[in-house]
């Protein structure tokens, strides 16, 4: 199971005999974002139809694009896989299956990881993908070993790794598993992932969108 590529075939689905999947989606990076604190990376924003989303990657892209982008491609490179998130967070605002686009207010990071820590009590989590917020934390709750955890945590960078689906899948009937922020939230919501992300937001801090 690739969690990617079949994200992109429920868009498709969504989107057929609608014209939206040639609508022109922008990609662009703003340095000046404060994104979530379980990423790493530089912040892309995918902007269709009025409606903007976030997506923290190492490899961003600058580029004007369609939906059908996705359909046409392999999505075999973490770059072209990391404009797919994008894209499918903003084409998921955009029909208003995600509510959340963008990543909270640094002043709500505390109170986010608080909560965090409060819910991952006296549980094994790992993590795919980076998240150095948490493993800092809860250091003491952090395993290594999927087979050993009882939390499965997966942001943005983790969403888009090559073998995520097949976790998963191997593991959604006997361990919950978590997306974590906005990056991860299209692909979450698309799946019936739980999401956790009490603070995002559907529009970016201060924009009138």
């Amino acid at each position: 199971m690739d969690i990617i590529t079949d994200s992109v075939k429920k868009i498709a689905m969504l989107l057929k005999n609608s014209g939206c999947e040639e609508g022109s989606v922008v990609l662009d990076v703003d340095p000046g974002i404060k994104y979530c604190q379980y990423d790493k990376g530089a912040c892309m924003v995918a902007t269709f139809g009025g409606r903007s989303a976030e997506f923290i990657t190492h490899d961003p892209i600058r580029a004007r694009t369609k939906i059908s982008f996705m359909f046409e491609s392999a999505l075999e490179t973490l770059r072209s896989r990391a404009a797919a998130g994008s894209i499918i967070n903003v084409a998921a605002g955009f029909f208003c299956i995600s509510r959340i686009l963008h990543s909270c207010p640094e002043s709500s990071h505390a109170e986010c990881l608080k909560q965090l820590e409060l819910e991952m009590r006296e549980k094994r989590i790992v993590c795919i993908g980076d998240m150095q917020a948490i493993e800092s934390a809860i250091r003491n709750s952090v395993v290594y070993d999927t087979d050993a955890a009882d939390v499965i945590l997966i942001n943005g960078e983790g969403i888009i790794k090559q073998g995520t689906g097949d976790i998963v899948q191997k593991y959604k009937d006997s361990k919950r598993i978590l997306c974590i922020g906005p990056s991860a939230a299209g692909v979450a919501r698309l799946n019936q992932i739980e999401l956790w992300c009490p603070f995002g937001t559907f529009r970016k801090t201060g924009s009138k969108e």
